[in-house]
């Protein structure tokens, strides 16, 4: 709440000094404040720390400017020698921000932007602060919706969000909960890493001794998790130098890794209009055009053929054809097969 306190400081001083109809005396100035700040949060500032707060005024720092151009606030000697202070420009205000229409505009998009992490754990401060900003800059119409992300506040384990991410930025290793589907109910102790999200669903990146000879790290979803504690006396293991977990993904779509896995060429055949999506939305990063026909395009990507990857696939049905490898186009005719039984049996029943 720091910063918030100064906040409070400075507006209560830029009030005073931009009135005429009084001159403030440091003794003043110091009652306001401290007046203004006992009601906020009981606290109080020393005659050094207002002097503090007016030389940072005075130059302006809020805005960024780093040389001292002008003075914007005059002391003057009044009755018995003491100094009075206030602003050299009656009309000046240190919350008063001169935007051009460029900046006006920049910022403004990135306040829209910032509003769509509203309701999110972890960003219940967005609330003041973009309150704060919009008044500050005199921003008006951005309470429209320009930009809208895909975010389900409700999802299922969305409300261990914030102790996950909160164990992640002070390294706490955690003792977790965990129903698989299919399996029992079990206790899991991880050292999270990192929170990630894929198809509107977030998943938990970090470390299982027990699992460590299998897999450098788990890929835990967290809507399995069923109770989040600490782990007390475990000793934080750090993720090892030099990992980068977009690098350590790079070659799947989604999450789901085998580390014993080896990308793959994979080729496929796609036919309208699964063309025109395939290439507004590809697949995979890897992927790029290979053959252009008139009725159809070859794609190649490199990738891991994952579940997701399969998924994605299946999407196109009968408009993508897996030209290669063999074992993934064996793989996507066996899920048609048996996607053509279970509607079959549909049938008869």
């Amino acid at each position: 709440m720091k910063n918030t306190n100064a906040y409070i400081r400075f507006r209560a001083l830029d009030a005073c000094l931009r009135d005429r109809t009084k001159k403030y005396y440091y003794e003043d100035l110091l009652n306001v404040v401290n007046k203004v700040l006992d009601g906020y949060d009981g606290s109080s500032i020393q005659l050094r720390q207002l002097k503090r707060d007016l030389d940072h005024m005075d130059r302006d720092a809020l805005l960024g400017k780093e040389t001292k151009v002008v003075d914007v606030i005059e002391r003057k000697r009044g009755v018995g020698g003491k100094v009075y202070c206030r602003y050299t420009d009656p009309e000046y205000s240190m919350f008063d921000r001169y935007l051009t229409d460029e900046e006006a505009t920049t910022l403004k998009s990135t306040i829209e932007l910032l509003k769509q992490f509203k309701g999110m754990p972890q960003f219940e401060w967005l609330d003041e602060t973009l309150a704060r900003l919009k008044e500050e800059f005199r921003l008006e119409g951005i309470d429209g919706g320009t930009v809208r992300f895909s975010h389900n506040p409700y999802l299922e384990g969305m409300k261990w969000y914030e102790q996950l991410f909160d164990a992640i930025v002070y390294q706490k290793v955690l003792e977790l909960t965990y129903h698989r589907f299919g399996r029992p109910i079990r206790k899991r102790v991880v050292h999270p890493y990192q929170l990630r999200q894929f198809n509107n669903r977030w998943f938990l990146i970090g470390y299982e001794e027990r699992q460590s000879e299998r897999l450098p790290f788990v890929v835990l979803p967290i809507d399995r998790i069923l109770d989040v504690e600490i782990a007390e006396g475990v000793a934080f293991k750090e993720k090892p130098d030099g990992v980068d977990f977009d690098e350590y993904f790079k070659h799947i779509v989604g999450v789901s890794l085998n580390p014993e896995s080896k990308p793959e060429k994979v080729m496929l055949k796609a036919t309208y209009p699964a063309v025109w999506y395939m290439e507004t939305k590809p697949i995979h990063p890897s992927q790029r055009l290979l053959v252009e026909a008139e009725e159809y395009k070859v794609f190649e990507m490199e990738v891991i053929p994952n579940e997701e990857f399969i998924q994605a696939l299946l999407v196109y049905a009968d408009q993508v054809e897996v030209m290669k490898p063999v074992t993934l186009r064996k793989k996507l005719v066996e899920r048609a097969q048996a996607i053509i039984l279970r509607l079959s049996s549909a049938r008869r029943k």
